[in-house]
């Protein structure tokens, strides 16, 4: 029986071992003592329990104890494949999977992907198109770095996940309090996460236009896109996504650009052995890189492609990362004839409502292919930044998606006088 070894789990790592275990692997299972990244849930308890060999290690980010603690388990039991989607762990699994040899990205190209200085670094060297940046740690070297570049601009930790320590700063007058509140944030995060975070900050320069993620796949022989996701931002905080839409609205030129765009900084950063997730923003000029995550696509992004296409992913990776070829596994995104959106319901002002009357709405407005919504018949009180649910669904294209959306969120709010994020 083939012996993957699966270095820590968020929830989308928890869903991933679940999936692995279905197709017959064998799974060894490596977490953190001292960081949970995925919610203690009936489900994620359920999958744990259903894993036989589980170590611990409090210092998982740190390669050489997790090399000794791996050399251990591949004594008792060959390890033919490694496998992380936990974006906190990826370099220190990068570098057990080359003391190995086992299929993986490589510990420099993850390096190279997560340190956002020295990504751009490597789009300007190639030539790619690239935003404004300079990397600063202190406030003496973000004054003289918004003097570069000029306002807006975005501060953002170098490592950082999602968009934890993240400010957008539209003029001089509110750049120190940003910063300060960077400064707490980063601070107050965990431990492990904080080390990552205090590498240093990058500054950019504001990117507008429309944000997309490409999501790739790279076998150890064929570099391919399998689909370019639209990324629907709020209009009260555009750092806060509240739906996820496969495929994005966007014409086929702008689709081909940005494969293309995403194809050639998969190529300068050294990306192979996996799935990646890539996020631009389409401007007039063209698609410009925010960000390169060396993983899968996270939270509920995976289930919303299974659902669309029939594919799952967590077979990919487990082929990939035991040097199999994916041959004909990867559906084709221009063979879609649908869209799929998953829609987190975040409340944006304070007040109160029926969790089982807003559910029984949502059911009659839709025909969700999941939800996550209570059943409670009770009052309760919301404040601004609650979620109160999420679903996902299927239409025949994106115009019948929105009209159906902006309707139901008007109505949630004149009738149940519920406001929510879109």
């Amino acid at each position: 029986m083939t012996h993957l070894l699966v270095i820590n789990a968020n929830s989308t790592g928890m869903t991933t071992i679940k999936n692995i275990l279905k197709l017959g692997y064998e799974i060894s299972y490596i977490e953190s003592s001292a960081f949970k990244e995925y919610a203690e849930t009936d489900e994620n308890k359920k999958i744990k329990a259903s894993i036989n060999n589980i170590y611990y290690l409090e210092d998982t980010d740190d390669p050489v104890k997790l090399i000794n603690l791996s050399k251990d388990i591949n004594k008792k039991n060959k390890i033919d494949g490694i496998v992380c989607v936990s974006e906190y762990t990826m370099e220190s699994a990068a570098a057990v999977a080359e003391f190995f040899g086992l299929p993986f990205p490589s510990y420099s190209a993850i390096v190279n992907s997560r340190n956002k200085g020295k990504t751009r670094k490597i789009l300007d060297v190639n030539g790619i198109h690239n935003a404004k940046f300079r990397e600063v740690k202190s406030w003496d070297e973000l004054l003289n770095a918004s003097n570069d570049i000029g306002f807006p601009l975005v501060i953002k930790p170098k490592t950082s996940g999602n968009s934890a320590g993240t400010a957008i700063v539209q003029d001089s007058s509110s750049l120190l309090n940003s910063w300060n509140s960077i400064q707490y944030k980063v601070e107050n995060s965990q431990e492990k996460w904080r080390k990552q975070y205090l590498r240093g900050f990058l500054v950019e320069e504001y990117i507008c236009g429309k944000m997309v993620s490409v999501e790739v796949v790279h076998d150890g022989a064929t570099l391919v896109v399998f689909m370019i996701s639209g990324r629907e931002r709020s209009k009260s905080d555009e750092l806060i996504e509240y739906r996820i839409d496969m495929p994005a609205k966007i014409s086929p030129q702008e689709w081909q650009l940005c494969e293309n765009y995403t194809l050639s900084i998969v190529n300068a950063v050294g990306l192979s052995h996996g799935i990646f997730h890539i996020e631009l923003m389409i401007t007039s000029e063209g698609p410009i890189l925010v960000e390169i995550n060396p993983r899968i696509m996270g939270s509920y992004m995976p289930f919303l492609y299974q659902n669309l296409t029939h594919s799952n992913i967590s077979e990919w990776l487990a082929l990939i990362h035991t040097g199999e070829k994916l041959k004909g596994n990867i559906p084709s995104p221009k063979n879609i004839d649908k869209v799929a959106s998953s829609i987190r319901f975040d409340v944006i002002s304070e007040g109160k409502y029926i969790p089982k009357l807003f559910k029984n709405y949502v059911l009659d407005t839709f025909e969700p292919i999941y939800v996550e919504l209570q059943d409670c018949e009770y009052v309760q009180m919301v404040k601004p930044g609650d979620t109160i649910g999420r679903i996902q669904i299927i239409f025949k294209d994106h115009e019948t998606l929105q009209n159906s959306l902006e309707n139901f969120f008007a109505h949630i709010k004149n009738e149940l006088n519920l406001e929510l994020r879109h």
